[in-house]
């Protein structure tokens, strides 16, 4: 299989920091080249000076982009919102004035359930919440008096791979969400951060910060075959799958950067990181579009 060439062509939103979300894509699925060290170009998607906008992912079909808001809460409180790709006709999902509600980049949309996972804290806890893709049915997936974060599904909808504290610092699990059986995936004493699911369904990659410093790993979803993907010094965060499952895109400050800018590497290690953006300003959370032709991050390029 030929590899896609990624370049930047796309847009953005805006984050916590005042960063923005944008998307970049594959100008050439038959070219091995990559693309993207050079000065990126990319279309703002929204306007959203004052507030906070983050954490882009896909609709599974590829028209929508869900992210994370705090602009009907007058800046307090981050909510789920949806918006067509070319970031037309924002809608928000949830409308808590009280409590946070954040969504992960990556497989957080799942299409077998036609579902959004997120986490909240309406209840007054940090847990993990489903809803429909209009938002409607909002359904409170876990009740632990510990900090459950960072929810993304498995493609068949069966399970949701989440961070906890719950057993004294951050580890992966998974919960299945029709019987609520919930499995521990990594055990160690470091911090293992943000799970996303490989589209196969056999693999999750995540964060830890076992070795000293943020590195990307991937294990099978039993827990087992832990694999250090990246092996560097720099900070490496944010990791979620390319549609075949053969790439990882993440954020990294690969190289001695002073801001974390887009990488992809081989989902076994196998080949250096690709830088694909080319910013002196924060780049970070990507997420791929379903057919793989575009990425979507945030960054404050614009902030």
């Amino acid at each position: 299989m030929v590899k896609p060439v990624w370049k930047l062509v796309g847009s953005f939103i805006a984050i916590s920091l005042l960063t923005f979300v944008w998307l970049m894509g594959c100008t050439n699925k038959n070219s091995v080249t990559p693309t993207g060290n050079t000065a990126d170009t990319a279309v703002c998607l929204t306007s959203n000076s004052t507030l906070d906008d983050q954490n882009p992912a896909f609709s599974p079909d590829g028209q929508f982009i869900l992210f994370s808001s705090k602009r009907n809460s007058n800046g307090k409180n981050l909510n789920i919102w949806k918006m067509d790709v070319n970031g037309e006709s924002p809608v928000a999902l949830t409308s808590e004035s009280e409590s946070d509600n954040v969504n992960m980049p990556g497989s957080s949309w799942n299409s077998a359930r036609n579902k959004i996972a997120f986490s909240s804290d309406r209840t007054g806890n940090d847990e993990i919440w489903i809803i429909n893709a209009d938002g409607s049915n909002p359904v409170q997936l876990t009740n632990n008096p510990a900090k459950d974060w960072e929810p993304t599904f498995s493609p068949d909808g069966e399970w949701i791979a989440f961070q906890s504290d719950r057993d004294g610092n951050w580890e992966i699990y998974k919960m299945n969400v029709t019987t609520g059986e919930t499995i521990r995936l990594t055990n160690n004493p470091a911090d293992d951060w943000e799970p996303n699911w490989s589209p196969t369904g056999d693999k999750i990659v995540f964060q830890s910060n076992r070795n000293g410093n943020w590195e990307i790993y991937t294990m099978n979803t039993d827990g087992s075959n832990q694999l250090n993907v990246t092996h560097d010094p720099a900070e490496d965060t944010d990791p979620s799958f390319s549609p075949d499952g053969t790439r990882i895109v993440y954020s990294s400050n690969y190289g001695g950067l002073e801001e974390p800018e887009i990488f992809i590497i081989n989902a076994d290690g196998t080949q250096k990181p690709i830088r694909v953006t080319n910013n002196p300003t924060y780049d970070g959370a990507p997420s791929f579009s379903p057919d793989g032709t575009k990425i979507a991050f945030e960054s404050d390029r614009s902030g």
